[in-house]
């Protein structure tokens, strides 16, 4: 028999990437097999300023499988010309509640992230 999940709600979120690292918190929507929100998080790259970013995503749940995109990027705070590519994302929910997968952006960058809930 399928689980199925209810992901609304508060995340803390964290991605390892090719270059760096982001840092922040998600606020997910369910509503059947669609997800919605918004993830505000820094991102720190070696040698650079560090940038504060805001962006609205949406998706599906399939089961275990979370897969999403991210929309309406705002860079809130950041170095002269900061700029971020957004990303489609795909994960699964593991045993522990937490969402753990990767991500590519529109320039071929990688990372791995976790989501897992606060609340």
């Amino acid at each position: 028999m399928k689980q199925s999940y209810d992901l609304t709600g508060f995340w803390r979120f964290h991605e390892e990437f090719d270059h760096g690292e982001d840092f922040g918190e998600a606020r997910l929507f369910q509503s059947g097999k669609q997800l919605s929100g918004h993830i505000v998080f820094k991102e720190a790259i070696p040698d650079e300023s560090p940038m504060f970013i805001r962006v609205t995503i949406k998706g599906k749940v399939e089961g275990a499988q979370v897969i999403f995109s991210e929309s309406s990027v705002v860079v809130l705070s950041g170095g002269e010309n900061a700029s971020y590519e957004p990303e489609e994302r795909s994960g699964l929910i593991n045993a522990m509640g937490q969402i753990v997968g990767s991500g590519e952006d529109t320039q071929g960058v990688n990372g791995v992230f976790v989501l897992e809930r606060i609340l």
